[in-house]
């Protein structure tokens, strides 16, 4: 008898330590409750990183293990993750004695930006038809770890066509964008050779692509008489008829609250044109230009 109750003490003890982290894990070490349950409702974790939660069957000694099935769903999950596509786990059905089992969760991490995604797991059943604890389930969150602008950051061939003199004045730029100081905004440097960089914003849902206008784009054409300090406008009508020309600054006061609006594609293209670029100590547009981004 003394034996028995010296089992019972050490197993009521080292399950007492399991919970001392969380009140709510129910683990009821009486032969009349034997229970099976998780230690957790929640696991966040990277996409580039693996995570672990805990299956317990709290129990004396001598309760027969039992096979525990776990179950994916993804009901009322407005970003749910794809068994199979997003993550792996690394097993749905496991044989627990009495005590614990760590389930790892396998992210697959991609290049791509999807946004947090999220699945539960909870226990479908054992073997045993043992009661089951309230906590039953877990709530599992995959942290996106790439940029929303991934796919249009990088080193872009623009092909900029004028509107002065189509053809002959036409020019290429090598343009290059990195990550703005909004997660929906890209700075790019080399519109025009510049030096300074200018800010794109992306409407990922309309798939529109904005210039404000008025950015200075810092030294400009050193190749062609400069180096210039340079500016891009909005190209209004007023501007285009003095492509090639000196131009009135009342017509820029006019452009700079209109910007630059152009698309984007899922595959890297960029177009945007009504690009007019200024010459800013002669108030001189050098050109306008619609241009064509093509990422290398």
């Amino acid at each position: 008898m003394k034996k028995i109750f010296s089992k019972l003490f050490i197993f009521g003890v080292a399950i007492l330590m399991m919970t001392s982290c969380d009140d709510s894990y129910p683990v009821i070490y009486d032969e009349s409750n034997i229970i099976v349950g998780l230690n957790t409702t929640v696991l966040t974790l990277n996409e580039d990183a693996e995570g672990e939660f805990t299956i317990y069957l709290g129990g004396v000694t001598g309760t027969e293990a039992t096979d525990v099935t776990l179950q994916v769903s993804v009901d009322g999950i407005d970003n749910p993750a794809v068994e199979g596509t997003d993550f792996t786990l690394s097993t749905k059905n496991i044989n627990l004695p009495v005590g614990t089992a760590s389930v790892s969760v396998i992210p697959a991490n991609d290049d791509k930006f999807t946004g947090n995604k999220q699945f539960k797991v909870s226990i479908a059943g054992n073997s045993k038809n043992y009661p089951v604890a309230a906590q039953n389930s877990i709530l599992v969150t995959i942290l996106e770890d790439e940029h929303p602008l991934t796919t249009w950051i990088g080193t872009y061939d623009v092909e900029a066509i004028s509107t002065f003199v189509p053809g002959i004045n036409d020019e290429l730029w090598t343009v290059t964008t990195v990550e703005g100081d909004n997660q929906l905004e890209l700075k790019a440097t080399g519109i025009s050779f510049g030096t300074e960089a200018v800010i794109l914003k992306f409407n990922m849902d309309d798939k529109i692509v904005t210039i404000e206008s008025g950015q200075d784009l810092g030294n400009i054409y050193e190749a062609y008489g400069g180096p210039f300090a340079g500016s891009v406008y909005y190209a209004t009508d007023d501007i285009i008829r003095d492509a090639g020309n000196y131009t009135d600054a009342s017509f820029l006061d006019e452009a700079k609250v209109i910007s630059m609006t152009g698309t984007f594609t899922d595959n890297g293209v960029i177009q945007i044109n009504r690009m007019a670029i200024v010459l800013d100590d002669y108030v001189y547009c050098w050109d306008v230009f619609n241009t064509t981004w093509t990422i290398r």
